[in-house]
């Protein structure tokens, strides 16, 4: 990963608009800018100066991870006095700070205990500089979700009649464990019959019937980098009308992941899988945007979505992933991963997505 350059991406932007110092809390906005993986860590980046602090637990695992900060460890020593003591006198320093990660209570203590000539709160600072992803975030994405699909491939044959949603969740996670995930992306999603309606529901003790739709929403973290993938398969013939649910999404993924390129909105790109839903007579069922940014997160920016405006550029990997929902029928959905690019988009996922009836 460069962090040299994203870091000096940071640097020019303080120049540019005068600010001396920039505290970084979040801990992904953390690891972009420096590598370090840890649970406790703060970034103090100037113009001239980098210090990343953290406490004695990862005194040896920040000097393996970090090499483009000065490491601080904390000690004996409180938080606030450890910051004091690294960035100095801040009486004529302008600093900012990330204020979607910091508590009012944060600012509070930084302000009348570490004074400055004026601090200010900061939004999507480094999640700016997150949204277009280079060649080796790309690497490590197409590695999470490689092992998400053989995960799948994996786990399908051992499907059986009886088996609880819980019980398929977590063979598709001992399946990625195995296969060298450092840990689920987030809680697998398995649905069975009519539960599948449900677009975020959870497992339960729910047992799989003849008949039966399967909803799997799964992924895995690679080196700190997200997959995510939905895929729904069919146990035993399905009723006609989620045969019809099923060619539908399917043709609204195909139609949205042929159209989208750089410079479009994401409203538009929405509206190339709604357009499909609604001629169809079916848009009521569409409950949810068409999909999100993919990184160091699973859920990030930018977003394909009905209600929120943005042009998307190249680079972004974001899910297309539209869905059907008929309560106490089932659910439907297929999520892929694509790359935007200038002219189209490249879809990452190798995983089938015509029906599959077990």
């Amino acid at each position: 990963m460069n962090y040299e350059k994203r870091i000096q991406a940071i640097q020019h932007k303080l120049d540019k608009e005068g600010a001396d110092w920039f505290f970084v809390n979040n801990l992904h906005n953390i690891r972009y800018l420096s590598g370090y993986s840890g649970s406790y860590a703060m970034l103090l980046l100037s113009k001239d100066k980098r210090f990343i602090l953290t406490d004695g637990r990862y005194q040896e695992q920040v000097k393996n991870e970090v090499n483009e900060f000065e490491p601080v460890i904390q000690g004996n020593r409180k938080e606030l006095e450890v910051i004091s003591e690294t960035a100095g006198d801040l009486d004529q320093c302008e600093v900012w700070f990330e204020c979607k990660h910091t508590s009012y209570s944060r600012c509070y203590d930084l302000q009348e205990k570490i004074p400055a000539k004026r601090y200010m709160g900061k939004e999507n600072i480094v999640e700016g500089l997150r949204v277009k992803k280079d060649r080796d975030e790309i690497k490590e994405m197409k590695k999470a979700l490689q092992i998400a699909e053989r995960a799948l491939e994996q786990t399908l044959p051992t499907i059986q009649e009886g088996m609880t949603e819980r019980e398929l969740a977590h063979e598709l996670e001992h399946e990625m464990w195995k296969l060298g995930a450092e840990k689920e992306a987030f809680e697998t999603l398995v649905l069975f019959g009519a539960r599948s309606s449900l677009p975020h529901g959870k497992p339960s003790d729910n047992r799989l019937q003849s008949g039966d739709v399967i909803l799997m929403d799964f992924g895995c973290v690679w080196h700190g980098y997200c997959s995510d993938i939905t895929r729904t398969v069919f146990f035993g013939e399905p009723a006609p009308e989620l045969k019809e649910m099923y060619e539908l999404v399917l043709r609204a993924n195909l139609s949205a992941e042929e159209k989208i390129k750089a410079g479009v909105d994401s409203i538009t790109a929405d509206k190339y899988a709604r357009d499909v839903m609604e001629d169809a007579g079916k848009k009521d069922l569409f409950i949810h945007g068409l999909g999100h940014g993919l990184g160091l997160e699973v859920h990030e920016s930018p977003r394909f979505s009905p209600i929120v405006e943005q042009t998307i550029e190249a680079g972004a990997v974001v899910t297309v992933e539209p869905g059907l929902y008929q309560p106490d029928l089932g659910g439907i959905r297929i999520e892929d991963t694509i790359v935007v690019k200038k002219n189209g988009c490249e879809v990452l996922n190798k995983s089938p997505k015509e029906m599959i009836v077990l």
